[in-house]
């Protein structure tokens, strides 16, 4: 069931406690989102459209390109096919979308005098822009992923009618620790001194004094989306904020369209490259678990987010003298290894094959260095032999041999799957 469909009331605390549903807590309200134009940001909008018709005003900070403004992304967002379901049922929320051009890597998010007037009777906020690129520049990822954050906070403290703050963080903001849990975690580095690290010192330098500020974090994405943590709770007295992390975010089960995914992220990544025989050997554990959640029921829960801040004061009042801290994730017992997540993806993918495969379905986990290395020396060598077995020379006969490729597919395929499975037995 929806966890939108199963939660239909909150109560609130103290005299004036009062029951509303989900649906009525939004109707009115303005609505300010980042990162609109990522996966999550993508269906966040879609739900909001199709499910909450009676809000008031949307607002989307886009940034504009050198060829498209941020009325024409957000034109261009809003033509996307997932947007057909929402655009039949609640034609009339579209005009209530407003683009706001501007850029979560600049001060003051880019967004000028005149849509800082435009958006000041915002209600509530999604921040969930953030670049998810593990090997960014750390000034790069400082200035997008620790700075964005400082800087929508400022501007949400001129907002005088804002009830719900909620920041979409990462699980693996806390990847040091063996269990996360939701509250806060001590960090070994100051955000204020970090972002005037990247404002003052080159990129170059900065990417080497990474090593002494990770600490035990592996990139610079986690470390400064953990750095943005400390952010948001430091102004959980100024603003109605909490903080929801979510885990691995992969595709829809059902909203805004059974399956759907719009990027090969993460998980996704490895599923798909096994899926057209691209890997046949990976260098992972198989028996790592991966904590992964669907892409609507992560958006279902940040909606609920902002309805529980409002209607929960003590998400406010929180004893620890913390922000309020929601994990979007599996419990350790439901988590799936990758070798299971593998195994079952093959035997979809049999029943589906793709046409555009170019070798046998599925991959082999390994985490020893050996194996991995004699089975990549292995599938080279065979690649090699196979590339050569007509017996002719490449160069002289280019097009001769691409017109025998549609003749030899077949017994490539076959051969190539043979090759394959022996390959796998090391």
């Amino acid at each position: 069931m929806s966890l939108i469909k199963g939660v239909n009331y909150f109560t609130a605390n103290g005299e004036n406690s009062k029951k509303i549903s989900i649906t009525d807590f939004y109707n009115n309200q303005e609505i300010f989102i980042t990162g609109g134009s990522g996966f999550i940001g993508k269906a966040l909008i879609e739900k909001l459209l199709r499910s909450f018709p009676n809000f008031n005003k949307m607002f989307i900070l886009l940034r504009p390109k050198k060829d498209k403004s941020a009325d024409e992304r957000l034109q261009e967002l809003l033509d996307n096919i997932i947007f057909q379901r929402a655009r039949d049922e609640q034609p009339e929320c579209f005009k209530k979308i407003h683009a706001i051009a501007g850029d979560c890597k600049e001060l003051g998010l880019g967004i000028s005098s005149e849509d800082l007037t435009r958006i000041k009777n915002v209600t509530i906020i999604f921040h969930s822009a953030a670049n998810v690129r593990f090997d960014n520049p750390f000034k790069d990822s400082v200035f997008i992923n620790l700075r964005g954050i400082h800087e929508i906070l400022k501007i949400a403290e001129t907002m005088s009618k804002l009830i719900a703050f909620v920041h979409v963080s990462t699980l693996y903001a806390n990847v040091d620790q063996i269990h996360i849990k939701e509250k806060m975690r001590p960090s070994n580095c100051d955000w204020r001194t970090t972002i005037k690290l990247a404002e003052t010192l080159d990129g170059e330098t900065l990417d080497i004094l990474f090593k002494k500020y990770s600490s035990d974090h592996p990139n610079t994405y986690t470390l400064a989306k953990s750095l943005g943590e400390h952010i948001v709770n430091d102004y959980r007295n100024k603003l109605p904020i909490i903080i929801y992390r979510v885990a691995q975010v992969i595709n829809s089960v059902d909203e805004p369209l059974p399956g759907w995914l719009d990027n090969i992220n993460g998980p996704a990544a490895l599923i798909m490259a096994c899926y057209m025989g691209v890997s046949q050997v990976s260098y992972m554990s198989p028996y790592t678990k991966l904590n992964m959640v669907p892409c609507d029921a992560t958006v279902h829960g940040l909606i609920i987010s902002a309805y529980a801040v409002v209607m929960k004061p003590s998400f406010l009042n929180n004893s620890n003298g913390s922000v309020e801290v929601l994990n979007n994730c599996m419990s350790s017992e439901n988590l799936s290894t990758q070798l299971q997540i593998i195994e079952h993806g093959v035997d979809l993918a049999r029943e589906n094959p793709s046409e555009k495969a170019i070798w046998a379905t599925g991959t082999t986990l390994t985490n020893c260095w050996i194996r991995f290395f004699i089975h990549l020396s292995s599938l080279t060598i065979t690649m090699t032999v196979n590339d050569n077995d007509d017996g002719v020379d490449d160069d002289d006969n280019d097009d001769d041999n691409d017109d025998s490729d549609d003749d030899n597919d077949d017994d490539d395929a076959n051969r190539n799957k043979s090759l394959a499975c022996g390959v796998s037995m090391f």
